[in-house]
């Protein structure tokens, strides 16, 4: 494959940025398509790519364009049509998270791209950031030694999505953040949440997921907050870290506290000795180049024969199990629901 023929399908919130970045990676990319239902949209980016076809259609950009790679960057309710036709069409996916509405479809989208010897790609952004990255090296090269819990905010005021909760909108980001840090499979969930809207979705909740080994990670996600937070803290037993993707210069804070538990028997664990060490903080340079570019590079090589990057189709697939045990936890009151 010499350069990849690529199209975008959905020109809204991220469909500009999936289109910039093939455009700009013109050594492995060629923009060949960008679709969108809304012509004035479609117009309106469409300006900024003189070179490139539009098409309300999606069929009409499969059967005409002839893309390598589809993009889709539209609601979650249009991804499983959407992929199924270009998997169909012969073409590869990279699909905005989440990856589809529900686990039957996600899990018809793997099956499928497997069927057609297609590669499933999932915009699963956090995980080709320079922080996350980071964090995922300081958790495999042991620096933060076992961890002890993880804790997550990711609040705002807004934006009201039509077609989901906040659940599905906001938790597939820290989902996907903690699948490629940490690499262990989720356990059970437990929800709750509360809504203050007219269509009744839940616009705070609370998540807490489990995973193998006993891990628990905290989720407080809200629309409705005074203030945008997008802050994870990972607990460590030699350090722990604080990630603050809102912070310009030091996202990523590595704190040397721990503590640790001395305990001479079984019996004597009431006797139980806590041990505080508290260190220095350091902030360590991170690579700050774009997600996307990263992610789109991963991409290329893959379809070259290279190796698979960190967010493929059962990653999807993964998290979509974690929303739904998630929504079905919340309709019985945070009652805890195990995903097998």
């Amino acid at each position: 494959m010499s350069k990849i023929r690529a199209a975008v399908v959905g020109l809204g919130y991220w469909g500009p940025n999936l289109a910039r970045n093939v455009s700009q990676a013109s050594a492995d990319y060629e923009l060949v398509g960008l679709c969108d239902k809304d012509e004035k949209r479609l117009g309106r980016i469409g300006e900024l790519y003189p070179q490139t076809k539009r098409y309300t259609d999606v069929d009409a950009l499969l059967r005409e364009g002839k893309p390598d790679l589809v993009c889709i960057a539209t609601p979650v309710g249009a991804h499983h049509p959407l992929a199924k036709a270009a998997l169909e069409a012969g073409a590869h996916v990279l699909c905005e998270k989440p990856l589809a509405a529900t686990v039957a479809e996600a899990a018809e989208l793997v099956e499928l791209a497997h069927k057609k010897d297609r590669r499933l790609f999932v915009d699963h952004t956090f995980a080709y950031t320079g922080a996350v990255r980071a964090i995922r090296k300081a958790y495999v090269d042991r620096a933060l030694g076992d961890l002890f819990y993880v804790d997550s905010v990711r609040i705002n005021l807004g934006l009201f999505q039509p077609d989901v909760d906040v659940i599905w909108d906001l938790a597939p980001h820290d989902l996907s953040i903690l699948s490629y840090v940490i690499g262990r499979r989720v356990v059970s969930v437990k929800a709750t949440g509360s809504s203050h809207n007219p269509r009744g979705f839940a616009d705070v909740a609370y998540l807490t997921v489990e995973y193998e080994g006993g891990l628990q990670a905290h989720l407080h996600l809200s629309w409705l907050s005074p203030v945008k937070v997008r802050r994870m803290i990972f607990s460590g037993t030699n350090s722990s870290l604080i990630y603050d993707d809102l912070e310009a210069s030091e996202k990523l804070k590595i704190y040397d506290h721990g503590v640790t538990f001395d305990v001479a028997d079984v019996e004597a664990r009431k006797q139980v000795l806590v041990n505080y060490r508290r260190g220095d903080m350091r902030a360590p340079a991170l690579d700050n180049r774009e997600a996307l570019t990263t992610e789109l590079k991963d991409i290329a090589a893959a379809l070259r024969g290279g190796p698979l990057p960190p967010a493929m189709g059962e990653d999807g697939l993964e998290v979509v199990r974690v929303l739904e045990a998630a929504g079905a936890s919340l309709a019985k009151d945070g009652a805890r629901i195990t995903i097998s």
